[in-house]
């Protein structure tokens, strides 16, 4: 895997604005192959049919239902971020794994005395060789410091 981390940095953010101002259709396109993947087990958990699951991985989903899966997605990804305001959500830093992956913090302002945000989660972004960083997962952390 190639590409700079700072670019991964840009799409960590570009992705945490899609969650924030709902624009599902961009977090589809953000979220690696396995982020993916992720998204659409999760769902068929929830009830998705599995019929329904494989024409959105196709990308042969019928305008109705991509819209209502996506819906679902940002509605999902939202709550994994609930114990935060998600428009104050941060970037912090930034680390490589030995595999080339890159983990984003995500930062939410403290109410605490000497400390001014606290880890609200992280991003882990692959860098696919045709689409660029791409996000792999979502890891919230649900309570605070």
């Amino acid at each position: 895997m190639t590409g700079h981390p700072d670019a991964a940095v840009q799409r960590a953010s570009a992705f945490v604005h899609a969650i924030v101002w709902a624009e599902h259709t961009t977090l589809w396109d953000l979220l690696s192959d396995d982020g993916r993947a992720a998204a659409l087990s999760v769902a068929m958990r929830n009830g998705l049919d599995r019929v329904v699951a494989g024409r959105m991985r196709d990308d042969l989903a019928d305008p109705v239902e991509r819209e209502r899966f996506l819906q679902q997605l940002v509605g999902g990804l939202r709550r994994d971020l609930r114990s935060v305001e998600l428009t104050e959500l941060t970037l912090g830093e930034c680390s490589t794994a030995s595999d080339g992956s890159v983990a984003v913090e995500l930062l939410t302002p403290s109410q605490l005395p000497g400390t001014d945000a606290w880890p609200a989660g992280r991003l882990v972004l692959s860098c696919d060789t045709d689409r660029g960083w791409v996000v792999d997962r979502l890891e919230p952390r649900l309570a605070g410091p």
